[in-house]
């Protein structure tokens, strides 16, 4: 009689397997976060290389013309993001925006809105939804087909440190529905010059981020708005009046500074200089930072 002898056969049992795959899990758990955290550093990174690129392209126009460009202009409502493109390596671009005579709302600039200018843009905001130019009255241009970087209209509030000026700031219509416009800035509706910026340039900032809120004010990236022959501004540069990353109006001149880099935002200073701003400065140094003659003695810190 012939046996056959069959060999044992290796293999998981089903607790066996459970606990693979709970090992798996935490295993994930424990890395998800290290990896999420390693590229918000790389976006943070990307963010803050945008920034002091748009930065140097309004110093390199400011060599040029002698001052910074204005916030938007009345003749063509075009903003101080289309004033740079040359500094940005983007003069065909310029050139073509250039050849439609006119405000920025007439179609043959429209088109221009869904083109683009990735420095502009901080890449750690949500992803970009359909952009669909509407009417000069209605807001264009919402989510990533919009700018994230403004300029600083100047502090709107009334506050005093170490010996500053205990005047409030200047601001004109600050009841007015956009929330009015302060001056004491480097990006306010005349322009400026370095020479203006008395409290020094790397005390003073330039640009700073939204891009944390959803807004539906904004348009599209070149464009920018007069209320009246005033020249009274709203959308490429903004006031500070809130905290940083604060939900505090629905005033566009007024929409807090913020952003989607957790704690705080990246600004750039009247000196080129790029830095991240925690949502917890102190308020009265985060307005001083905001004005370019307000006479505040603020550490370069």
């Amino acid at each position: 009689m012939i046996y056959s002898r069959e060999c044992p056969r290796g293999g998981f049992t089903l607790v066996e397997l459970l606990v693979v795959i709970a090992i798996i899990g935490v295993l994930v758990a424990l890395l998800l976060p290290a990896v999420q955290q390693a590229r918000e550093a790389a976006r943070r990174m990307q963010c803050s290389n945008n920034l002091k690129q748009t930065a140097l392209a309004l110093h390199n126009y400011h060599d040029v013309q002698g001052q910074f460009p204005l916030p938007g202009m009345v003749a063509n409502t075009l903003g101080w993001s289309f004033s740079i493109l040359a500094q940005m390596e983007q003069s065909a671009m310029a050139d073509q925006i250039s050849t439609v005579e006119g405000n920025s709302n007439l179609p043959g600039r429209r088109m221009f809105g869904p083109t683009r200018v990735d420095a502009y843009l901080c890449p750690s905001a949500p992803a970009t939804e359909t952009y669909s130019p509407r009417s000069d009255e209605q807001y264009n241009g919402q989510k990533s087909y919009a700018i994230h970087y403004f300029g600083i209209l100047g502090p709107l509030g009334n506050y005093s440190i170490n010996g500053g000026t205990s005047q409030p700031y200047n601001c004109k219509d600050i009841t007015a529905a956009f929330g009015g416009e302060c001056s004491q800035g480097i990006m306010w509706q005349y322009g400026s010059r370095i020479a203006d910026i008395t409290d020094g340039t790397s005390n003073t900032y330039l640009l700073g981020e939204n891009s944390w809120q959803e807004m539906p004010y904004r348009r599209y990236w070149l464009r920018a708005k007069y209320q009246d022959s005033r020249g009274t501004l709203y959308l490429m540069s903004k006031n500070v009046q809130y905290p940083i990353n604060s939900e505090n109006t629905d005033k566009w001149n007024s929409v807090a500074f913020g952003s989607m880099h957790p704690g705080g935002a990246m600004f750039s200073r009247g000196d080129g200089s790029v830095g991240f701003v925690p949502e917890t400065i102190d308020f009265a140094t985060y307005l001083a930072m905001s004005s370019k003659d307000g006479g505040e003695p603020v550490s370069s810190n």
